[in-house]
């Protein structure tokens, strides 16, 4: 931001920090990605929706799956619920709830990136094949410590892929990293092949707990339901599409909730007046309930999604600790003008970031600092201006397909926890965003208290 709205990285990379002649033209314009993607997020060496260079291609992907992931669909739908119970009222909060009267802090960054993926896995695969890091802990092992060992070559195998099979060849990438991510790539394909399975003898006979919602979706546009288990057409290019919805969805909301709550547990009065919103739900999301978890009465999920305060709060965290903080890659087709410079030639490579656009004073006034309030108080004026500059889903047909599930996952946690307890720091690792496209804390850790809220 100091060198100005367009910096040269390279002879052919060129970084953008505008709306006007940057994000806009970019994104919004539908320029196509670059090989970067398929380098870094290619499953089973297939391509998947994130992955494709040109645009029909993925909009033709897109379309099989845009409307299960659109926020009616997500907030209406019975097995979004269902999932969503079962694994915040049977697995978190019973967890939590006996930490607090233990007085017991809690490590709360692979909590919550298991309670991120378990949410989404029980939607995903249905509720019989929903996976439980939460309370397996070798199955969190399993997947957790595959998926991150490779978190230290990342670079080397999006930027620099020849150096990175040289690098694995003499050994300096160890084994492990690949032998641990081949583990849940195994893992992955056998909750499809069973979801499969599971479809073939009948969806109709499914309860909304147990049905795998989006895998049925893409086996009925590019397969087969009823083929043979483990023999339907495009399977692999299935799992990868699976692979890349689950495993975004564990890591950049199990990130945004552990900073979120790192936040709230270090300002007690915005913990103090998120509760005082939340109290307005009817009924409130009191726990431990009165009722058993299959008679649940809780609030409907629109009344939750419409609270104002609890919005601003994660949205705040999402600005200031974007999950994807790093550049997103385009390629220019033709030559073109941007970010006031003329006659970038094609075949350059353009991008920007969340990280710069969010702390962009002149649109987020002192934008160092967390405060929800700016998305309350501040004019509908520059509030317009926040929500253009606002990139933590990205924009364009490329954004985030998971966004609205990702919003509905965060709002009922967030706002469940905080409204039966409060939580104060125990211990914390470097809570400074790494410097990385997929960032979460650089220290990896932090330790919470949990105080039950008497009602």
């Amino acid at each position: 931001m100091q060198k100005g709205n367009a910096l040269r990285l390279s002879p052919g990379t060129l970084s953008l920090n505008c709306f006007d002649g940057g994000l806009k033209s970019i994104y919004l314009g539908g320029f196509p990605k670059t090989e970067y993607y398929f380098r870094g997020f290619a499953n089973y060496n297939t391509h998947n929706i994130f992955t494709f260079e040109d645009n029909a291609t993925h909009s033709a992907r897109k379309r099989i799956i845009s409307g299960t992931f659109s926020k009616s669909f997500v907030l209406a739908d019975p097995s979004s619920r269902a999932s969503m119970k079962k694994v915040l009222y049977g697995r978190l909060l019973p967890m939590i709830d006996r930490a607090a009267h233990g007085g017991d802090a809690l490590e709360v960054l692979e909590l919550l990136y298991s309670y991120s993926m378990d949410s989404f896995v029980a939607w995903q695969f249905g509720g019989s094949l929903s996976s439980n890091l939460i309370e397996d802990e070798q199955e969190r092992r399993l997947y957790l410590d595959g998926f991150f060992a490779a978190a230290p070559y990342t670079f080397w195998q999006y930027r620099l892929p020849l150096l990175n099979s040289l690098f694995k060849a003499v050994g300096l990438i160890p084994k492990k990293v690949d032998s641990g991510f081949n583990d849940i790539l195994r893992w992955n394909l056998e909750k499809c092949d069973k979801a499969q399975e599971l479809l073939a003898h009948g969806e109709e006979k499914l309860s909304p707990e147990n049905k795998p919602v989006v895998m049925a979706l893409a086996l009925q546009a590019m397969s087969d339901p009823e083929a043979r288990p483990g023999k339907y057409p495009q399977r692999l290019e299935i799992a990868s599409d699976m692979f890349a919805h689950n495993s975004a969805a564990h890591e950049t909301s199990g990130n945004t909730l552990t900073y979120c709550m790192y936040k709230l547990s270090k300002h007690p009065e915005i913990q103090s007046k998120l509760r005082e919103e939340l109290l307005t739900l009817d009924p409130p999301l009191f726990y431990p309930p009165k009722e058993e978890l299959d008679n649940l009465d809780l609030p409907t999920i629109k009344s939750i999604d419409n609270l104002p305060y609890l919005e601003a709060v994660i949205m705040e965290t999402l600005r200031l600790y974007p999950s994807v903080p790093g550049g997103q890659p385009r390629r220019v087709s033709k030559s073109c003008t941007l970010g006031g410079h003329n006659d970038i030639p094609p075949g350059t490579t353009v991008q920007c970031y969340a990280w710069s656009l969010h702390r962009t004073p002149e649109v987020f006034p002192e934008p160092d600092v967390w405060k929800p309030e700016r998305w309350i108080e501040s004019s509908l004026e520059q509030l317009s201006t926040m929500r253009r500059w606002f990139w933590a889903f990205g924009s364009g047909g490329r954004m985030c397909i998971g966004s609205n599930f990702a919003w509905f996952s965060m709002k009922n946690v967030i706002g469940t926890v905080y409204t039966n307890y409060t939580t104060t720091i125990h211990r914390a690792g470097d809570m400074t965003l790494q410097d990385a496209y997929l960032a979460g804390p650089t220290g990896h850790h932090l330790e919470l208290m949990f105080h039950a809220i008497k009602r």
